[in-house]
């Protein structure tokens, strides 16, 4: 599975994540708009709480490989979720209390790889940060009006601009680097990195 497997998002305010892999089909959606979680898990679940009613979140064992989830609001449970994994239950743990920014790979978990793919995603769509470009200029003191018919100096400039055109252009051969290195260790998939990488080297 691929790093977008888990977070996909359609339309862009709406994100999801498959906590177990979608192998579990079980999948909780949040509208960062509203604040609405929607939960789909097993023989027919359904839940759906708000963001802004959530009090905190009881992780209650039921065997020795197993847990649920009690969504608690300031006086009500406002959902109970499906008996899970330690494990499953952990990353849908996260990725609630975190509003989508916590989103665990359950794949490359089972590999011993703990990949956040919402930051990785973030990372990769920010690009390499931007620093301000530097202008010094020096002026010239004003000179009072005079009757004098001398010409007047012209202003020396020193103008010291580390960017080019508008701003530090990245260098694509390095954010090529960064993306096979997430290739890798499986946080991307080769299709992924394929087009990623042809949309840099058409910047060079």
């Amino acid at each position: 599975m691929g790093l977008f497997d888990w977070f996909t998002q359609t339309p862009d305010h709406i994100i999801s994540y498959a906590p177990g892999g979608h192998t579990l089909q079980v999948k909780i959606t949040y509208n960062t708009q509203t604040g609405l979680f929607t939960y789909r898990g097993r023989y027919g679940t359904r839940a759906k709480f708000y963001d802004k009613d959530i009090h905190h979140i009881d992780n209650k064992e039921v065997s020795r490989t197993h847990r649920v989830l009690l969504i608690q609001g300031h006086d009500t449970c406002l959902a109970t979720l499906d008996v899970l994994t330690n494990l499953v239950n952990e990353n849908l743990q996260a990725w609630i209390e975190s509003r989508g920014q916590v989103a665990y790979d359950y794949d490359q978990q089972q590999r011993g790889l703990w990949v956040n793919t919402a930051a990785v995603k973030a990372a990769i769509d920010a690009g390499p940060p931007v620093e301000p470009s530097t202008i010094k200029v020096e002026e010239m003191s004003s000179i009072e009006a005079t009757d004098s018919t001398e010409p007047v100096e012209s202003v020396t400039s020193e103008e010291s601009v580390n960017s080019t055109e508008g701003g530090i252009q990245e260098d694509p051969i390095h954010r090529i680097k960064q993306l096979k290195e997430l290739l890798d260790i499986g946080a991307i998939t080769d299709e992924e990195f394929q087009q990623k990488k042809e949309e840099l080297l058409q910047k060079i």
